[in-house]
Protein backbone atom coordinates (compact mmCIF):
# COMPACT_ATOMS: atom_id res chain seq x y z
CA UNK A 1 0.00 0.00 0.00
CA UNK A 2 2.87 2.37 0.86
CA UNK A 3 4.50 1.66 -2.51
CA UNK A 4 1.21 2.46 -4.32
CA UNK A 5 0.90 5.78 -2.49
CA UNK A 6 4.50 6.65 -3.43
CA UNK A 7 3.81 5.87 -7.11
CA UNK A 8 0.69 8.06 -7.05
CA UNK A 9 2.66 10.93 -5.49
CA UNK A 10 5.39 10.59 -8.07
CA UNK A 11 3.06 10.49 -11.07
CA UNK A 12 1.06 13.45 -9.77
CA UNK A 13 4.31 15.36 -9.45
CA UNK A 14 5.52 14.90 -13.02
CA UNK A 15 3.38 17.60 -14.67
CA UNK A 16 4.11 20.34 -12.11
CA UNK A 17 7.82 19.49 -11.82
CA UNK A 18 8.31 19.32 -15.58
CA UNK A 19 6.90 22.84 -15.92
CA UNK A 20 9.23 24.01 -13.16
CA UNK A 21 12.21 22.28 -14.71
CA UNK A 22 11.67 23.79 -18.14
CA UNK A 23 10.88 27.24 -16.74
CA UNK A 24 14.16 27.27 -14.81
CA UNK A 25 16.30 26.25 -17.78
CA UNK A 26 15.72 27.43 -21.33
CA UNK A 27 18.77 25.45 -22.39
CA UNK A 28 17.05 22.28 -21.18
CA UNK A 29 13.99 23.02 -23.30
CA UNK A 30 16.16 23.38 -26.39
CA UNK A 31 18.00 20.13 -25.60
CA UNK A 32 14.76 18.19 -25.12
CA UNK A 33 13.28 19.40 -28.40
CA UNK A 34 16.48 18.89 -30.38
CA UNK A 35 17.06 15.41 -28.98
CA UNK A 36 13.58 14.15 -29.74
CA UNK A 37 13.50 15.60 -33.26
CA UNK A 38 16.97 14.41 -34.25
CA UNK A 39 16.42 10.98 -32.72
CA UNK A 40 13.28 10.51 -34.78
CA UNK A 41 15.06 11.44 -38.01
CA UNK A 42 18.01 9.21 -37.09
CA UNK A 43 15.72 6.24 -36.79
CA UNK A 44 14.38 6.91 -40.28
CA UNK A 45 17.72 7.11 -42.05
CA UNK A 46 21.36 6.22 -41.62
CA UNK A 47 22.85 8.13 -38.69
CA UNK A 48 26.38 8.46 -40.18
CA UNK A 49 28.25 8.29 -36.86
CA UNK A 50 25.83 10.38 -34.78
CA UNK A 51 23.70 8.75 -32.10
CA UNK A 52 21.30 10.48 -29.70
CA UNK A 53 19.26 9.07 -26.85
CA UNK A 54 17.42 10.49 -23.87
CA UNK A 55 15.70 9.45 -20.66
CA UNK A 56 13.06 11.08 -18.47
CA UNK A 57 12.63 9.76 -14.93
CA UNK A 58 10.52 10.66 -11.92
CA UNK A 59 11.47 9.53 -8.43
CA UNK A 60 10.13 9.67 -4.88
CA UNK A 61 12.70 9.29 -2.08
CA UNK A 62 11.71 9.15 1.60
CA UNK A 63 15.19 10.19 2.83
CA UNK A 64 16.76 12.20 0.06
CA UNK A 65 19.71 13.52 2.12
CA UNK A 66 20.37 10.20 3.93
CA UNK A 67 19.90 11.63 7.43
CA UNK A 68 19.13 9.86 10.67
CA UNK A 69 15.94 11.99 10.71
CA UNK A 70 14.61 11.54 7.16
CA UNK A 71 13.43 14.27 4.78
CA UNK A 72 11.37 13.12 1.79
CA UNK A 73 11.20 14.74 -1.65
CA UNK A 74 10.31 14.01 -5.25
CA UNK A 75 12.32 14.80 -8.34
CA UNK A 76 12.24 14.76 -12.11
CA UNK A 77 15.40 14.09 -14.15
CA UNK A 78 16.10 14.54 -17.84
CA UNK A 79 19.20 12.80 -19.23
CA UNK A 80 20.24 13.40 -22.86
CA UNK A 81 23.06 11.35 -24.40
CA UNK A 82 25.03 12.07 -27.54
CA UNK A 83 27.76 10.07 -29.24
CA UNK A 84 29.63 10.73 -32.45
CA UNK A 85 32.02 8.09 -33.76
CA UNK A 86 34.15 8.04 -36.88
CA UNK A 87 36.88 5.90 -38.45
CA UNK A 88 39.94 7.31 -40.18
CA UNK A 89 41.60 4.31 -41.74
CA UNK A 90 42.24 1.90 -38.86
CA UNK A 91 41.95 4.64 -36.24
CA UNK A 92 38.79 5.30 -34.19
CA UNK A 93 37.72 8.69 -32.81
CA UNK A 94 34.65 9.47 -30.76
CA UNK A 95 32.98 12.24 -28.77
CA UNK A 96 30.44 11.53 -26.03
CA UNK A 97 28.16 13.76 -23.98
CA UNK A 98 25.80 12.80 -21.19
CA UNK A 99 23.76 15.29 -19.22
CA UNK A 100 21.57 15.04 -16.17
CA UNK A 101 19.16 17.84 -15.28
CA UNK A 102 17.25 17.37 -12.02
CA UNK A 103 14.54 19.41 -10.28
CA UNK A 104 13.09 18.71 -6.83
CA UNK A 105 9.57 19.57 -5.72
CA UNK A 106 10.09 20.69 -2.12
CA UNK A 107 13.72 21.85 -1.97
CA UNK A 108 15.09 23.61 -5.05
CA UNK A 109 18.53 23.80 -3.41
CA UNK A 110 18.85 20.15 -4.43
CA UNK A 111 18.40 20.97 -8.13
CA UNK A 112 21.45 20.33 -10.31
CA UNK A 113 22.67 20.29 -13.91
CA UNK A 114 25.43 17.75 -14.57
CA UNK A 115 27.52 17.44 -17.74
CA UNK A 116 29.86 14.61 -18.74
CA UNK A 117 31.94 15.26 -21.87
CA UNK A 118 34.61 12.91 -23.21
CA UNK A 119 36.89 12.73 -26.27
CA UNK A 120 38.36 9.35 -27.17
CA UNK A 121 40.90 8.13 -29.73
CA UNK A 122 42.18 4.62 -30.43
CA UNK A 123 45.14 4.48 -32.79
CA UNK A 124 46.15 1.32 -34.65
CA UNK A 125 49.86 1.82 -35.34
CA UNK A 126 50.75 -1.73 -36.40
CA UNK A 127 49.83 -5.37 -35.80
CA UNK A 128 51.60 -5.27 -32.41
CA UNK A 129 51.45 -1.64 -31.29
CA UNK A 130 48.27 0.30 -30.43
CA UNK A 131 47.39 3.22 -28.20
CA UNK A 132 44.27 4.83 -26.70
CA UNK A 133 43.70 8.33 -25.30
CA UNK A 134 40.81 9.91 -23.42
CA UNK A 135 40.10 13.44 -22.20
CA UNK A 136 37.03 14.07 -20.05
CA UNK A 137 35.25 16.69 -17.97
CA UNK A 138 32.49 15.77 -15.57
CA UNK A 139 30.16 17.48 -13.09
CA UNK A 140 29.20 15.00 -10.41
CA UNK A 141 26.82 14.85 -7.46
CA UNK A 142 28.08 12.84 -4.50
CA UNK A 143 25.27 10.77 -3.03
CA UNK A 144 24.95 11.52 0.71
CA UNK A 145 25.97 8.57 2.85
CA UNK A 146 28.23 7.07 0.17
CA UNK A 147 31.37 8.39 1.90
CA UNK A 148 32.48 8.15 5.54
CA UNK A 149 30.88 11.45 6.63
CA UNK A 150 27.58 12.10 8.33
CA UNK A 151 24.81 13.88 6.39
CA UNK A 152 23.52 15.60 9.55
CA UNK A 153 24.53 19.16 8.63
CA UNK A 154 24.25 19.21 4.83
CA UNK A 155 21.39 20.99 3.04
CA UNK A 156 22.35 20.12 -0.53
CA UNK A 157 24.37 17.52 -2.41
CA UNK A 158 28.17 17.78 -2.51
CA UNK A 159 29.10 18.92 -6.01
CA UNK A 160 32.43 18.23 -7.67
CA UNK A 161 34.11 18.91 -11.00
CA UNK A 162 36.38 16.18 -12.36
CA UNK A 163 38.97 16.57 -15.12
CA UNK A 164 40.73 13.44 -16.34
CA UNK A 165 43.30 12.51 -18.96
CA UNK A 166 44.27 8.88 -19.61
CA UNK A 167 46.58 7.13 -22.04
CA UNK A 168 47.14 3.44 -22.71
CA UNK A 169 49.84 1.83 -24.80
CA UNK A 170 49.53 -1.77 -26.01
CA UNK A 171 52.31 -4.05 -27.20
CA UNK A 172 50.75 -7.21 -28.58
CA UNK A 173 47.06 -8.00 -28.98
CA UNK A 174 44.49 -10.06 -27.07
CA UNK A 175 45.25 -12.92 -29.45
CA UNK A 176 49.01 -12.83 -28.74
CA UNK A 177 50.77 -15.26 -26.41
CA UNK A 178 51.90 -12.24 -24.40
CA UNK A 179 50.58 -8.67 -24.22
CA UNK A 180 51.98 -5.67 -22.34
CA UNK A 181 49.71 -2.73 -21.42
CA UNK A 182 50.99 0.52 -19.92
CA UNK A 183 48.45 2.99 -18.51
CA UNK A 184 48.89 6.63 -17.43
CA UNK A 185 46.17 8.53 -15.58
CA UNK A 186 45.81 12.12 -14.35
CA UNK A 187 42.69 13.16 -12.43
CA UNK A 188 41.68 16.44 -10.77
CA UNK A 189 38.80 16.59 -8.26
CA UNK A 190 37.48 20.01 -7.20
CA UNK A 191 34.57 20.38 -4.75
CA UNK A 192 32.48 23.53 -5.26
CA UNK A 193 30.13 23.75 -2.24
CA UNK A 194 29.42 22.65 1.33
CA UNK A 195 32.92 23.75 2.46
CA UNK A 196 34.42 20.61 0.92
CA UNK A 197 37.46 22.33 -0.60
CA UNK A 198 39.83 20.52 1.76
CA UNK A 199 39.07 17.38 -0.30
CA UNK A 200 40.40 18.87 -3.56
CA UNK A 201 43.01 16.46 -4.86
CA UNK A 202 45.15 15.68 -7.90
CA UNK A 203 45.85 12.01 -8.57
CA UNK A 204 48.57 10.73 -10.90
CA UNK A 205 49.12 7.04 -11.49
CA UNK A 206 51.00 4.62 -13.73
CA UNK A 207 49.93 0.99 -14.21
CA UNK A 208 51.70 -1.81 -16.02
CA UNK A 209 49.99 -5.12 -16.83
CA UNK A 210 51.44 -8.20 -18.51
CA UNK A 211 49.05 -10.83 -19.91
CA UNK A 212 50.20 -14.38 -20.70
CA UNK A 213 47.92 -16.73 -22.63
CA UNK A 214 47.59 -20.26 -21.18
CA UNK A 215 44.55 -21.33 -23.24
CA UNK A 216 42.69 -19.99 -26.30
CA UNK A 217 40.41 -17.82 -24.12
CA UNK A 218 42.27 -17.70 -20.81
CA UNK A 219 45.13 -15.40 -19.79
CA UNK A 220 47.16 -14.96 -16.63
CA UNK A 221 47.93 -11.36 -15.64
CA UNK A 222 50.53 -9.60 -13.52
CA UNK A 223 49.91 -5.98 -12.60
CA UNK A 224 51.81 -3.23 -10.75
CA UNK A 225 50.39 0.23 -10.08
CA UNK A 226 51.85 3.33 -8.42
CA UNK A 227 49.73 6.37 -7.56
CA UNK A 228 50.30 9.77 -5.98
CA UNK A 229 47.52 11.74 -4.21
CA UNK A 230 48.37 15.43 -3.84
CA UNK A 231 45.84 17.47 -1.83
CA UNK A 232 45.65 21.08 -3.00
CA UNK A 233 44.53 23.22 -0.06
CA UNK A 234 47.08 23.51 2.74
CA UNK A 235 45.80 24.66 6.15
CA UNK A 236 46.36 24.14 9.85
CA UNK A 237 45.00 20.63 9.37
CA UNK A 238 47.44 17.98 8.06
CA UNK A 239 46.42 17.07 4.51
CA UNK A 240 45.94 13.50 3.34
CA UNK A 241 48.55 13.45 0.55
CA UNK A 242 49.85 9.93 0.05
CA UNK A 243 51.50 7.40 -2.23
CA UNK A 244 49.61 4.23 -3.13
CA UNK A 245 50.90 0.97 -4.64
CA UNK A 246 49.24 -2.23 -5.87
CA UNK A 247 50.94 -5.51 -6.85
CA UNK A 248 48.44 -8.02 -8.20
CA UNK A 249 48.31 -11.33 -10.04
CA UNK A 250 45.24 -12.93 -11.52
CA UNK A 251 43.40 -14.52 -14.39
CA UNK A 252 41.17 -13.33 -17.23
CA UNK A 253 38.82 -15.78 -18.92
CA UNK A 254 36.08 -16.05 -21.52
CA UNK A 255 35.84 -19.81 -21.67
CA UNK A 256 32.42 -20.29 -23.22
CA UNK A 257 29.44 -18.17 -24.08
CA UNK A 258 28.26 -18.79 -20.50
CA UNK A 259 31.04 -17.37 -18.33
CA UNK A 260 33.68 -14.63 -18.51
CA UNK A 261 35.49 -12.40 -16.07
CA UNK A 262 38.63 -11.17 -14.36
CA UNK A 263 40.04 -11.94 -10.90
CA UNK A 264 43.03 -10.18 -9.31
CA UNK A 265 44.65 -10.84 -5.93
CA UNK A 266 47.66 -9.29 -4.24
CA UNK A 267 49.07 -6.53 -2.06
CA UNK A 268 48.06 -2.90 -1.54
CA UNK A 269 49.98 -0.23 0.35
CA UNK A 270 49.22 3.41 1.13
CA UNK A 271 51.80 5.67 2.81
CA UNK A 272 50.89 9.17 4.03
CA UNK A 273 53.17 12.19 4.04
CA UNK A 274 51.75 13.29 7.42
CA UNK A 275 52.47 10.94 10.33
CA UNK A 276 49.14 11.78 11.97
CA UNK A 277 47.52 9.33 9.53
CA UNK A 278 47.84 5.56 9.70
CA UNK A 279 49.56 3.87 6.76
CA UNK A 280 47.61 1.03 5.13
CA UNK A 281 48.98 -2.27 3.88
CA UNK A 282 47.60 -5.72 3.27
CA UNK A 283 45.40 -7.82 1.03
CA UNK A 284 43.69 -6.48 -2.08
CA UNK A 285 41.46 -8.28 -4.57
CA UNK A 286 39.04 -7.58 -7.42
CA UNK A 287 36.50 -9.88 -9.06
CA UNK A 288 34.31 -9.06 -12.06
CA UNK A 289 32.46 -12.13 -13.40
CA UNK A 290 29.51 -12.65 -15.77
CA UNK A 291 27.55 -15.89 -15.93
CA UNK A 292 24.88 -16.59 -18.55
CA UNK A 293 23.13 -19.85 -17.58
CA UNK A 294 20.84 -19.50 -20.63
CA UNK A 295 20.03 -17.09 -23.44
CA UNK A 296 17.53 -15.06 -21.40
CA UNK A 297 19.30 -14.76 -18.02
CA UNK A 298 22.48 -12.94 -16.97
CA UNK A 299 24.13 -12.89 -13.55
CA UNK A 300 27.04 -10.61 -12.67
CA UNK A 301 29.14 -11.04 -9.52
CA UNK A 302 31.65 -8.51 -8.23
CA UNK A 303 33.92 -8.24 -5.20
CA UNK A 304 36.73 -5.94 -4.14
CA UNK A 305 38.96 -4.93 -1.26
CA UNK A 306 40.33 -1.44 -1.89
CA UNK A 307 41.38 1.75 -0.12
CA UNK A 308 39.14 4.84 -0.25
CA UNK A 309 39.94 8.47 0.46
CA UNK A 310 38.42 9.92 3.62
CA UNK A 311 35.88 12.76 3.41
CA UNK A 312 36.55 13.78 7.03
CA UNK A 313 39.34 15.94 8.39
CA UNK A 314 41.96 14.21 10.53
CA UNK A 315 40.67 10.80 9.45
CA UNK A 316 42.88 8.42 7.51
CA UNK A 317 41.88 6.72 4.28
CA UNK A 318 40.23 3.39 4.94
CA UNK A 319 39.70 -0.07 3.48
CA UNK A 320 36.34 -1.01 1.93
CA UNK A 321 35.20 -4.58 1.28
CA UNK A 322 32.46 -4.64 -1.35
CA UNK A 323 30.35 -7.50 -2.74
CA UNK A 324 27.77 -7.17 -5.52
CA UNK A 325 25.34 -9.47 -7.35
CA UNK A 326 23.26 -8.34 -10.35
CA UNK A 327 20.69 -10.42 -12.20
CA UNK A 328 18.58 -9.87 -15.32
CA UNK A 329 15.91 -12.22 -16.63
CA UNK A 330 13.77 -11.83 -19.75
CA UNK A 331 10.29 -13.10 -18.96
CA UNK A 332 9.26 -12.22 -22.53
CA UNK A 333 11.27 -10.88 -25.50
CA UNK A 334 10.05 -7.38 -24.53
CA UNK A 335 9.96 -7.54 -20.72
CA UNK A 336 12.92 -7.86 -18.39
CA UNK A 337 13.20 -8.26 -14.62
CA UNK A 338 16.25 -6.77 -12.89
CA UNK A 339 17.65 -7.14 -9.38
CA UNK A 340 20.86 -6.20 -7.63
CA UNK A 341 22.24 -6.41 -4.12
CA UNK A 342 25.39 -4.73 -2.77
CA UNK A 343 26.97 -4.85 0.66
CA UNK A 344 29.92 -2.62 1.63
CA UNK A 345 31.94 -2.67 4.83
CA UNK A 346 34.19 0.29 5.73
CA UNK A 347 36.86 -0.16 8.42
CA UNK A 348 37.52 3.43 9.53
CA UNK A 349 40.42 4.14 11.89
CA UNK A 350 40.33 7.54 13.63
CA UNK A 351 40.04 9.03 17.12
CA UNK A 352 36.77 7.09 17.38
CA UNK A 353 37.28 4.07 15.13
CA UNK A 354 34.19 2.49 13.68
CA UNK A 355 32.83 0.06 11.10
CA UNK A 356 30.13 1.15 8.66
CA UNK A 357 28.08 -1.36 6.69
CA UNK A 358 25.87 -0.39 3.76
CA UNK A 359 23.23 -2.60 2.18
CA UNK A 360 21.64 -1.68 -1.15
CA UNK A 361 18.80 -3.57 -2.84
CA UNK A 362 17.36 -2.63 -6.23
CA UNK A 363 14.40 -4.34 -7.92
CA UNK A 364 13.04 -3.31 -11.31
CA UNK A 365 10.99 -4.12 -14.38
CA UNK A 366 11.76 -2.84 -17.89
CA UNK A 367 9.37 -3.17 -20.83
CA UNK A 368 9.90 -2.29 -24.48
CA UNK A 369 6.96 -0.15 -25.61
CA UNK A 370 8.49 0.30 -29.07
CA UNK A 371 11.68 -0.89 -30.73
CA UNK A 372 13.26 2.42 -29.68
CA UNK A 373 11.44 3.22 -26.41
CA UNK A 374 11.54 1.47 -23.00
CA UNK A 375 9.54 2.10 -19.86
CA UNK A 376 10.85 1.04 -16.48
CA UNK A 377 9.92 1.08 -12.82
CA UNK A 378 12.33 0.37 -9.99
CA UNK A 379 12.38 0.14 -6.20
CA UNK A 380 15.50 0.87 -4.15
CA UNK A 381 16.36 0.34 -0.48
CA UNK A 382 19.60 1.54 1.14
CA UNK A 383 20.65 1.19 4.75
CA UNK A 384 23.84 2.16 6.59
CA UNK A 385 24.58 0.72 10.03
CA UNK A 386 27.48 2.13 12.01
CA UNK A 387 29.05 1.69 15.41
CA UNK A 388 28.23 5.40 15.91
CA UNK A 389 24.52 6.22 15.65
CA UNK A 390 25.02 9.58 13.93
CA UNK A 391 26.06 7.77 10.72
CA UNK A 392 22.98 5.51 10.54
CA UNK A 393 20.23 5.99 7.96
CA UNK A 394 17.60 4.15 5.92
CA UNK A 395 16.03 5.18 2.65
CA UNK A 396 13.59 3.76 0.12
CA UNK A 397 12.77 5.21 -3.28
CA UNK A 398 10.63 4.34 -6.25
CA UNK A 399 11.13 5.59 -9.79
CA UNK A 400 9.43 5.58 -13.17
CA UNK A 401 11.39 6.20 -16.39
CA UNK A 402 11.10 6.45 -20.17
CA UNK A 403 14.30 5.74 -22.14
CA UNK A 404 15.02 5.81 -25.88
CA UNK A 405 17.14 2.97 -27.34
CA UNK A 406 18.36 4.14 -30.72
CA UNK A 407 21.37 2.15 -31.95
Amino acid sequence: MIAVVKIQKMIALINTTMNKLVRNSTILAVVITTTLLISTSINAEERQGLLLNAAIAGQYDDNVLRKIDPISDSSLQFSPELQYLTHLGKHIFSMQYQGEYAAYKENNKLNYNNHDIALFARLDHSLKINSAFKLSYKDEIEEPGSNNSSSLFIRQFNQTKIKQATAKFYYGSKQSIGQLVLGLDHRENRYTNNLQGYRDVDRNSITGTFFYRIAPKTRLLFQASMGNYNYIIKSQFPDQSSKENFYLAGIEWDITAKTSGTFKLGYQGKNFEQKVYNDISGLSYMLDMTWKPNTYSTIEIGASRMTRESSQRLTSAFVTNSYTANAEHEITPRTKLKASYTVDSDDIVSIRSRTDKRHKLVLGVEHSLLTWLNIGIDYQFIERNSDLEIYNYKTTSIGLSLTTRFK
